[in-house]
């Protein structure tokens, strides 16, 4: 588990604290028909904003080698819930990861602080 506090804001000062979970360690799979995928996820949660002006957030991920790389949005769709489950990760890979809170008038804070190197298992 690695803790990172997560806080963001924008036109209202918002925050919110968020815990990465490193989860799930099924291996490859090498049998016929099989994609050879991680089965790693990793978990985020964080304590909802409760400011009435949130209508939800955005997950962000970048590669982790000596520092964070590019961010990318991961979320395809505002995530209203306080839950996110990034199944998108390969073994042996080093992420960060940070959010950032959307208002009704779908204005993006910048981004909260940074989750860095959570590191995804080897095969």
């Amino acid at each position: 588990m690695i803790p990172a506090t997560l806080v963001t804001s924008s036109a209202a000062i918002l925050s919110f604290a968020a815990t990465v979970l490193l989860f799930g360690c099924g291996g490859w799979s090498t049998g016929p028909g099989t994609t050879g995928q991680s089965t790693h996820t990793v978990k985020l949660s964080w304590t909802q904003i409760t400011s009435s002006d949130v209508s939800g957030y955005n997950i962000y991920r970048a590669t982790y080698t000596d520092s964070c790389g590019s961010f990318s949005k991961i979320n395809y769709v505002l995530n209203t819930s306080t839950l996110y489950t990034d199944s998108e990760v390969a073994d042996g890979t080093s992420y960060c990861y940070a959010a950032t809170t959307v208002n009704t008038r779908n204005e993006e804070s910048g981004y909260s602080n940074i989750a860095i190197n959570v590191q995804i298992p080897p095969p």
